[in-house]
């Protein structure tokens, strides 16, 4: 009967894994997957904790009555999960079931890998093994899926356990063995060498990093020269297949095992060692043997010439990497030359031939293999090779042919352009090359340029006719591959640049023809021919700029610079030409991508000779149109930045362009300097959003804002940023800057009429509110100095703040506003190059933390309250703003502004409000989040220090869930591999150990210290925590224990209130009270999400109690240990752990911060004086130290 029973239950959870992949809908699907994610559940939710499913097992229990078998498991423990899986697997090896139980498999041991006994891991391990083996024809993706499984064990037990260390030995029993196994096996190395080498989380990466630098260590090169020698004999045809895909399969995965051993990250740094921009693959000094074989390349190059695509591609993936080797592998000058020699005969060889080139992913390669084999053979020694001239030759005419087949795989001009920019560079300063050689390798530049540029400007109409992608809609990836073009123009740059203007001219002189004839032909004819001419023109353009853009500093001359001053002139005539078309016909005729190519030259042009003292450059500009030096050639270029922001209003791209490079003119000193002397400037401050139209209209008009704001979101906040960098480059008057401020002054004071919180809720005011404070944000941000802060601060402040406070109020749902608001205050309370000092008798630092704890408290009520389903949704819609709030409360704690004291002194309830939503803002984020959003982390970890450098020591009493959650945190931080996030880690714990230190050192001290000290211990524990134990129901337990946490030790000769902050006993108050009345009692607040001001205080107590000490301001002042000791010394494990971790990672991991990690370790040793209780966990078993770590 029980056999049945289990036999209907595997039938049904079989059906539910094949629903769950073939779904009749979307709904039926995430309830399917639902069901089968509480009948195998993991035990850990969104935070990582352990969760309950009874109450959910019982209701599908129930749904479920009505299917045999269908009745729900009684899972109680993760390793009973494991077991069902492992039930389910053997019993059903259908697709379905293996991708789902491999899958949960995966889950279970990343969450609760640590809580299984060793049993049990080596059993769940022995399991995939023998399942792998008894299944050889299993599906690729399911045998992918089990390979990310067993790697995953393999990473989470690697210091563990010894066992786990054997995943290469272990897998030998598959090459072994049956063909099918011996496939199998390659494909689980395959996957195993590449997930093992993935970046990992944050909470785990000292133990990946672990797991990945030993099997580096000890198995990759075993694991290399396995799959080198399956090459082998696949080469030699000495392997019998008996099926027909046999050996498709066995080249395929032997390739994968290749590929993935030469681009694993060897030198521990989490890049891809693949990728363009690395250049050079640190292969160990142990594979030197390996490599140093005379057979070794060869045998690569005779494998791509026997097989067949797509393996050819793979083969050429594998050259690719190996051309990338470090030279500092070889044993010496002869063995490096000789790889070098094979490499260029076996490169030579493929050209001659055409083999495999008719396929795009081996042609890709192709130049990929060109691109880093001359990243790493350096000129002086290739050229010494016999055969060289030959060679060079050779790659030229195939560069060539490449760039004229631009349609068969237009994504390879960047490698060859890259081959070759790099072998200019290495002309510039290796001065020992033969002059046969220099001069090949000048014509050879000037050759390429000639095609390339004429190729391009040839393809234009192809791509309008045959609408192929075009390159100009990618400025990004067209300028990285044109500034190569530009380095190998400036090898024979008057050759180039005759090339360049021969070009530009026959189209300038059709440009002008076609212009002439714009009333004879229709409007539509005359336009597409326009685009193709122009879309020539932007070619052409971009083309002068990298020319321009790449001038060397320290190689310029006045006839390369005179040269440069003529094609300056060409673009000019062309935008003078163009901008009277503009003024002419408006936007008809406007070209984006050739208005971008203006922008992109003056960026580059900026670059070469704004700020330089060259005047070759402006001789032909000053005989066309009178530009004799920088001065008026800034102003060209403003205008141009102006004529952009009025007609390209809507383009936010090219708006952007255009902003970017007003930047960039107002980021050096002399430059603007010169730029505030223009008229242009002089204009643009003046009417700054007073047009009627383009950007300004943007800006000015709130209709055109209702559907023009988020293209110009961060754009209007950039402008107004570089605005007011023109405007302070110079004093300004309080007259000058209020005129400036003048159109914000009307729309705020329009606002400031609202009389409600229901007048705000328009949506006109919301977007008013958004872009208003986004622009004043961008001001801000351009203030350095403290006078020019303080006209901003006398402006607005404080009669436009309650604006902000109540927009806030009214809009706090809104993910846009909110954010917007917040960004706002973080930004005002932003104490850079100390622009808020205040004097000593000023109010305003007090006045803005009130103001600043308001708006954080109003939007952390609402957000606290807010539910954010979807994980792609959290960080945007809940976890950016309360980032934005740790910012705020970061820069009011570290600002040096704000007396702290007198808040506490005269009992403000804003900073008791500030650190009751900061609490319960951090405990609303779950750990796992918290350690992967980096923005997120920064900003807890920036204020944890903070917080814990003087007012965790001020703070009256804090929880024990908030505290030690803040000592988790920061144990998490610690080991991950970002040192800003380490180095405030540490030096919380620093700052948490040495007030411990300090207050153990004070009570074993003084004989009245002393004696309270034991009076303190010996009260009851009600006594002790009833004033922060008591939870509240109104909201969640988390954030009701973090908010009731607190308790007042301050105290008043007046009785409180309920209209006033109430007073609460001290710790002294609280133990004389228990003393002498013992029918008295202390109440523990209770907590409301109401804004009211007769909430009661965070670190406030009942009404009913009174005090009895007019003068006791904390536990140390009274003479009673601080808070933070008790809980230290309840919780002794939590040091343990905090310094096996420390020590572990001083002592093993790869890092720069043995300081920042050594000051915590000191303070620890200091307090456990018996150093005994931390030493002999780690003598007990050393290699742990990892493991007991994460646990």
């Amino acid at each position: 009967m029980m056999m049945a029973q289990q036999d209907d239950r595997i039938h049904y959870y079989v059906s539910l894994c094949e629903q769950l992949y073939n779904p009749t809908s979307t709904q039926k699907q995430s309830q399917i997957q639902h069901e089968l994610e509480v009948e195998f559940p993991t035990f850990a939710d969104s935070n990582g904790t352990n969760t309950t499913t009874s109450t959910t097992n019982s209701s599908l229990s129930n749904n479920n009555s009505n299917i045999p078998g269908a009745s729900s498991l009684t899972i109680q423990t993760p390793t009973e999960t494991a077991s069902a899986l492992r039930i389910l697997l053997e019993a059903s090896p259908t697709p379905y079931v293996q991708i789902f139980c491999l899958a949960r498999l995966k889950q279970l041991i990343t969450s609760q890998f640590t809580l299984f006994d060793n049993v049990t891991k080596l059993q769940l391990r022995t399991f995939l093994l023998e399942y792998a083996f008894v299944h050889p024809d299993m599906l690729p993706f399911i045998v992918s899926q089990l390979g990310g499984v067993l790697t995953q064990l393999t990473r989470m037990g690697w210091v563990a356990l010894e066992e786990y260390q054997t995943i290469g030995k272990d897998l030998d029993q598959f090459l072994q063995a049956s063909l099918d196994h011996r496939i199998l096996g390659l494909h689980l190395l395959s996957v195993i060498i590449q997930d093992i080498n993935t970046p990992s989380p944050p909470r785990y990466s000292a133990m990946f990093r672990k797991a990945a630098s030993g099997f580096r260590d000890t198995q990759l090169l075993d694991i290399f020269k396995m799959a080198f020698q399956t090459l082998e004999e696949l080469l030699g045809r000495s392997i019998r297949f008996d099926k027909a895909d046999q050996e498709n399969r066995m080249r395929e995965n032997t390739l994968r095992v290749l590929v993935n051993c030469l681009s694993y990250d060897f030198a521990g740094t989490s890049l891809d060692e693949a990728g363009e921009d690395i250049g050079t693959v640190q292969v160990p000094t142990s594979w030197r043997q390996v490599y140093e074989q005379d057979h070794f390349l060869t045998t690569f190059f005779q494998a791509y010439q026997e097989f067949e695509p797509p393996h050819t591609s793979k083969v050429m993936e594998c050259l690719v990497l190996l051309a990338s080797t470090r030279k500092a592998l070889f044993t010496g000058d002869t063995e490096r030359s000789a790889f070098v020699t094979r490499l260029m005969q076996g490169i030579q060889n493929i050209i001659i031939q055409s083999q495999g080139m008719g396929d795009t992913d081996n042609y890709n390669e192709f130049c990929r293999l060109l691109f880093r084999f001359r990243a790493i053979a350096p000129l002086s020694d290739l050229v010494k090779e016999q055969g060289y001239e030959e060679w060079i030759t050779l790659v030229t005419d195939f560069t060539i042919k490449a760039f004229q087949s631009w349609k068969w795989s237009p994504n390879t001009a960047s490698y060859l352009l890259g081959f070759w920019s790099r072998t200019v560079e290495t002309m510039s300063y290796y001065q020992h090359l033969d002059d046969n050689i220099i001069k090949k390798l000048e014509s050879i530049t000037v050759e390429l340029v000639r095609s390339y540029i004429t190729t391009n400007v040839q393809s234009v109409a192809t791509r309008v006719e045959e609408m192929l992608d075009d390159p100009l809609e990618n400025e990004e990836s067209l300028v990285d591959t044109l500034s190569m073009l530009g380095k190998i123009a400036r090898c024979q740059y008057q050759d180039s640049s005759a090339i360049l203007v021969s070009v530009f001219d026959p189209i300038a002189m059709e440009y002008q023809e076609w212009m002439s004839q714009a009333g004879m032909i229709s409007m539509e004819a005359f336009k597409e021919t326009l685009d193709v001419i122009e879309a020539k023109f932007a070619w052409l353009v971009y083309f002068a700029a990298v020319f321009i853009g790449n001038r060397p500093s320290f190689l310029n001359s006045d006839d390369n610079d005179d040269v440069d001053g003529k094609i300056t002139t060409k673009v000019l005539q062309l935008m003078e030409v163009n901008q009277a078309l503009q003024n002419q016909h408006g936007t008809t005729f406007l070209n984006p991508k050739l208005d971008s190519a203006f922008i992109y030259f003056f960026q580059q042009f900026r670059k070469s000779f704004i700020g330089e003292p060259s005047k070759s450059v402006y001789n032909s500009l000053t005989e066309a149109f009178g530009i004799s030096d920088q001065i008026n050639m800034l102003d060209v270029i403003l205008r141009k930045i102006v004529t952009n922001l009025q007609f390209w209003g809507n383009n936010g791209h090219l708006i952007k362009q255009t902003l970017a490079l007003f930047n960039e003119l107002a980021s050096g000193y002399s430059a603007l300097k010169n730029i505030r002397k223009t008229e242009t400037i002089t204009y643009l401050l003046q009417n700054h959003m007073n047009s009627n139209n383009g950007f300004f209209g943007v800006l000015d008009n709130q209709e055109n804002n209702s559907s023009n704001s988020n293209i110009h979101r961060h754009n209007r906040m950039l402008y107004y940023q570089i605005l007011c960098k023109v405007l302070f480059a110079e004093e300004v008057t309080e007259v000058e800057f209020d005129t400036f401020m003048k159109s914000f002054e009307q729309r705020l004071d329009g606002l400031a009429q609202l009389d409600s919180i229901q007048a705000f809720h328009q949506i006109p005011v919301k977007i008013a509110l958004e872009d208003i404070f986004r622009d004043l944000r961008g001001i801000m941000m351009a203030m350095q100095n403290k006078r020019n802060f303080a006209l901003f601060l006398d402006w607005f402040y404080p009669d436009y703040m309650s604006i902000a406070l109540r927009g806030m109020e009214a809009w706090a749902q809104d993910t846009n506003l909110a954010n917007t608001l917040l960004k706002f205050m973080a930004e005002f309370v932003h104490n850079k190059n100390q622009r808020l000092n205040f004097d000593v008798s000023s109010p305003n630092g007090v006045l803005m933390f009130k103001d600043a704890s308001q708006l954080v408290c109003i939007y952390g009520r609402h957000i606290l309250e807010k539910t954010v389903t979807q994980d792609d949704q959290k960080y945007q819609e809940k976890f950016k703003g309360i980032s934005t709030c740790f910012n705020i409360l970061t820069r009011c704690l570290s600002g040096k502004y704000i007396n702290f004291g007198v808040l506490w002194l005269y009992q403000d309830k804003s900073i008791d409000q500030a650190f009751r939503m900061m609490i319960q803002l951090m405990l609303a984020i779950p750990m796992d989040d918290l350690m992967t959003l980096p923005k997120v982390t920064k900003a807890y970890f920036q204020l944890l220090d903070e917080f814990s450098t003087e007012q965790l020591k001020m703070l009256p009493n804090l929880a024990a869930k908030p505290f030690l959650s803040m000592l988790e945190s920061c144990e998490q931080g610690i080991q991950v591999p970002d040192a800003h996030i380490r180095t405030h880690a540490c030096a919380t714990l620093d700052h948490v150990f040495t007030l411990v230190a300090e207050e153990t050192e004070r009570c074993q001290g003084s004989s009245s210290a002393r004696r309270h000290y034991r009076h303190y211990q010996q009260r009851p524990l009600s006594h002790q925590q009833a004033d922060w134990m008591s939870p509240s129901s109104s909201l969640t337990s988390a954030a009701a224990m973090a908010s009731s946490s607190f308790t007042h030790r301050r105290s008043s000769s007046s009785s409180a209130t309920s209209s006033d902050p109430i007073n609460i006993p001290n710790m002294n108050t609280a133990a004389h009270s228990n003393n002498n009345n013992n029918n008295s009692s202390i109440t523990s607040p209770s907590l409301s999400s109401s804004s009211s001001t007769t909430t009661t205080s965070l670190l406030a107590t009942s009404p009913t109690s009174t005090v009895t000490s007019s003068n006791s301001t904390s536990s140390s002042l009274s003479g009673y240990p601080h808070w933070c000791l008790e809980y230290i010394q309840n919780t002794p494990h939590s040091m343990v752990t905090l310094f096996i971790t420390l020590y572990g990672l001083i002592l093993f991991d790869d890092n720069n911060d043995q300081w920042q990690l050594s000051r915590p370790l000191y303070v620890l040793t200091l307090i456990q004086k018996d150093v005994s209780l931390f030493i002999r966990p780690i003598q007990s078993n050393l290699k742990f130290i990892f493991f007991f770590s994460q646990r």
